[in-house]
């Protein structure tokens, strides 16, 4: 009878946030509309991640309905899930700096709160005690940064603060960009704080798919939305981009070494992340923004369906022929070469080649490949498909975002980026097709990246 008023109580959570988040969604583009061409308009860039986090956090409510439905805490996981998904959103929307601050800072919590919910086991309070630790260093740093521009903007408008930065002196500039830098980077889980991520895995699979499709974007958000305050700072866009680089690697490298799918989808991750990073220190803000978006509901598709995967073989990009992967990297490059020679090379080179790259190399796998010839016309047309849709997506986030920053590097440093990026694809894909191992080293290294400290029988830290 108890458990039965306290279900009543709170009016069947597990029923109700899902359907909350739904309506939440169907609303937002009817509120976008509204409020366009008035003083209260949402910005596009809001609205796209606002619609993110509700498609993502409905479809996970959704999920967990049935994924929970024997958990003895639910009650408590659904109420922290629609906390965290409302803090988000108003993180997104706010342009009050004290709001914006307690609602970032509230989701890094909750997030925390989620990832030991199985509080009976010693490593998941372990990850949700590395988790909030982590996220308060973070939130610390953009709490301040946010704290200087407002003081320099004399106001609380996030607006006016942003718009302000300009005028900052290249000292202030600079650690206010630094602060946003390391506090996007605690949030993405790059280096060196991504060992919150890695050790995450003890969630409930569900939060794992809204943590690596939505909240981990938040990183990326934070840099777009204070764009003006890096371009600023031109010494913090280099270190976004040596950084998000390096983090790409390492997400790689940990990917290929994990033997469990959710901490190989982490390393994953990570190695988006840093990407994103660095499209957002090169200046091609559309790009990012696609890339997060888009990140972000291929990741939680991923997660919900990573029970699926017991039992399966991993299928992996030693699918690739190494010849013809190499033969797209050469006309990627030239076509790269051609841009800069006729001037046309912009931010956003590094990121399109490669993702044209990328979907060419895997139509070439679907056409060279040994399958019959309608699983080729079908896997063709859903690349196409989804070819359709990337270069939709792209036209939509160039519309609703800054148009590129002013190019940091030189176009000859953009073309060598590029190179770089198609080098390791290229070593990889050979490396891969010739079960060439990784050195002992650096695959132990790889391997324990983000291990909890071990906890001794009848401990309970």
């Amino acid at each position: 009878m108890t458990a039965a008023r306290s279900e009543n109580s709170i009016l069947a959570s597990w029923r109700v946030v899902p359907a909350l988040l739904w309506a939440l969604l169907v609303m937002l583009p009817i509120a976008a509309l509204a409020l366009a061409g008035t003083a209260q308009a949402l910005p596009g860039m809001a609205v796209a991640i606002a619609a993110l986090t509700l498609f993502v956090g409905a479809l996970v409510a959704s999920f967990s309905a049935r994924y929970m439905r024997s958990d003895s805490a639910r009650t408590s996981y659904f109420l922290t899930l629609a906390a965290l998904v409302l803090a988000v959103l108003v993180f997104v929307m706010s342009a009050n700096a004290i709001l914006f601050a307690i609602a970032w800072v509230a989701s890094g919590l909750l997030l925390s709160r989620l990832i030991g919910h199985a509080d009976g086991l010693a490593e998941a309070r372990a990850a949700s005690r590395r988790s909030r630790a982590t996220f308060l260093i973070g939130d610390a740093a953009v709490l301040l940064a946010v704290g200087i521009l407002c003081w320099a903007a004399g106001s609380l408008s996030l607006g006016k603060a942003i718009a302000a930065s300009g005028g900052l002196s290249m000292p202030l500039a600079a650690l206010a960009a630094l602060l946003l830098l390391a506090g996007a980077a605690a949030r993405c889980a790059l280096p060196p704080f991504s060992g919150w991520l890695l050790s995450s895995m003890t969630a409930p699979t569900p939060v794992s798919a809204l943590m690596h499709a939505g909240l981990v974007n938040a990183g990326g958000f934070l840099l777009l939305r204070f764009a003006p305050v890096l371009e600023a700072a031109p010494g913090v866009r280099y270190a976004a981009i040596a950084l998000g680089l390096g983090a790409a690697v390492w997400g790689i490298g940990i990917m290929a070494v994990r033997p469990d799918i959710k901490r190989s989808l982490a390393g994953s991750t990570i190695s988006q992340m840093g990407f994103m990073i660095m499209t957002c220190g090169l200046g091609a803000y559309a790009a990012a923004l696609w890339h997060l978006i888009a990140h972000g509901l291929f990741k939680a598709w991923l997660f919900l369906n990573a029970g699926s995967a017991i039992g399966m073989r991993r299928a992996g990009p030693a699918a690739l022929d190494p010849r013809m992967v190499a033969m797209v990297s050469v006309v990627a490059l030239g076509g790269g070469t051609l841009l800069v020679l006729a001037g046309s090379a912009t931010a956003e080179l590094v990121p399109l080649l490669l993702a044209s790259a990328t979907a060419a190399a895997t139509f070439g796998a679907i056409v060279l490949g040994k399958m019959h010839w309608r699983s080729r016309v079908m896997l063709g047309a859903a690349l196409a498909v989804l070819v359709g849709v990337h270069v939709a997506g792209f036209a939509l986030a160039r519309a609703i975002v800054e148009p590129p920053a002013t190019p940091l590097l030189s176009p000859l440093a953009t073309l060598a980026l590029l190179a770089l990026f198609l080098a390791c694809w290229v070593a990889q894909t050979v490396r891969l097709a010739q079960q060439r191992p990784i050195p002992p080293a650096l695959y132990v290294r790889l391997l324990n990246a983000g291990q909890l400290p071990s906890i001794q029988a009848g401990e309970r830290p």
